[in-house]
């Protein structure tokens, strides 16, 4: 082992003495740094927006929901008290929905009706005010399905009140919805809504993990969890990561067919010093054994210097923000590049992985090159 690691050592050192076997070895090495680094960029890239999303899907609604099997009425009893107790790192808020309109610029929009225990006014989310155009003090009509009797009949219950807040619409809503204290709930739906509960998680606690693991749940509640709510989402972000990091990946493949040719050269250029070595009793295993660490180690080299280079340069975009973005148009206003430990050895371990594979064939081909042949070579 020492006499390869010594034997390595010389051959890694006077790569640069040989004009022609320096230039390919320069180029592989940079090739595999590039690539290296390339891959870093993409995958810091992706894990830049895809937080920036994941924290809008945070802040947008609810990370968890709570609804009953069958029916519209949760189980009664204190077990959403004992639920809490056991989860303080979670926040539940029980409420009822329905169905209504809100007419506003003599518009009725359809809106979903939420009734939530200890609101104290009105509050309508983003989209619902974008379609109606509606802001802070807006007077508004609420209906709900719920008839009352009237000279003409049953009509739908009507009721007045005021925009107190504009709040964020749950991610990819595509119907307003309408907050409101539980008293004026009560005159829109009397006979009660959908019941559910919504969860939502303390600052700093991954909502992923949060969720998954709530419980326990007594019998006619079913868990809707964070990853449930946005499982289109989510599995889009993760294919997307793949394909992209996949592509980019092939910048790695075409360094490292490079690197073969290189190592290739090389074995036939020493084909003399491995015959001497196998005169002196190396076996043909030892000689590959060679080959291939001497591709590990210039896959490593070139893995390391680019992987370093890479999460050194998107740390620096990402803070600098020197990548802006147009206002009102993405949710951050620059390029946001995220680069994760895992990311970065999972960089470098393709890299070296690479390196190795590239190895093979050349060891191969020099360890079954014969004594004589090698010294008939020279």
């Amino acid at each position: 082992m020492r006499a390869l690691a010594f034997i390595l050592g010389r051959y890694l050192l006077g790569l640069s003495r040989r004009t022609h076997v320096a230039v390919v070895s320069a180029i592989s090495l940079v090739a595999l740094g590039l690539g290296a680094m390339a891959l870093v960029l993409t995958l810091s890239l992706l894990e830049g927006f895809q937080a920036t999303i994941r924290r809008e899907l945070r802040e947008a609604g609810p990370h968890a929901v709570l609804l009953p099997k069958s029916g519209d009425k949760l189980p009664p009893g204190p077990w959403l008290e004992r639920l809490a107790s056991v989860h303080p790192e979670l926040v539940f808020r029980r409420l009822e929905r329905g169905s209504g309109w809100v007419v506003a610029y003599g518009e009725a929009i359809p809106v979903l009706l939420e009734v939530v225990p200890g609101l104290a006014a009105v509050e309508v989310d983003r989209v619902l005010a974008a379609r109606g155009a509606l802001g802070v003090g807006a007077e508004v009509a609420l209906l709900s399905p719920a008839p009352v009797l009237s000279p003409l009949g049953p009509v739908p219950r009507r009721l007045s009140a005021r925009v107190a807040r504009v709040v964020p619409a749950p991610a990819r809503a595509e119907k307003g919805t309408v907050r409101v204290p539980e008293p004026l709930g009560r005159e829109l739906l009397p006979q009660g809504g959908r019941e559910e509960v919504q969860v939502f998680c303390s600052p700093g606690v991954d909502p992923r993990v949060a969720t998954a693991r709530l419980g326990p749940l007594p019998e006619g509640v079913a868990l809707r969890s964070f990853s449930e709510l946005h499982r289109p989402l989510l599995a889009a972000l993760a294919l997307e990561r793949l394909l992209i990091g996949l592509g980019v990946s092939l910048i790695l493949l075409v360094a490292a067919l490079n690197l073969l040719c290189n190592l290739t050269m090389l074995a036939a250029e020493k084909r003399a010093d491995t015959a001497i070595l196998q005169a002196m009793g190396w076996p043909a295993g030892q000689v590959a054994t060679l080959f291939r660490a001497l591709g590990l180690a210039m896959g490593g080299l070139a893995g390391l210097g680019g992987t370093l280079l890479g999460w050194a340069l998107a740390t620096v975009l990402d803070r600098t923000r020197a990548i802006p973005l147009p206002k009102g148009v993405f949710a951050a206003s620059h390029v946001p590049f995220h680069p994760t430990l895992p990311s970065l050895f999972l960089v470098l371990g393709v890299t070296v992985l690479a390196a190795y594979a590239a190895a093979l064939l050349p060891a191969r081909a020099a360890a079954q090159r014969g004594l004589l042949e090698g010294l008939r070579g020279e």
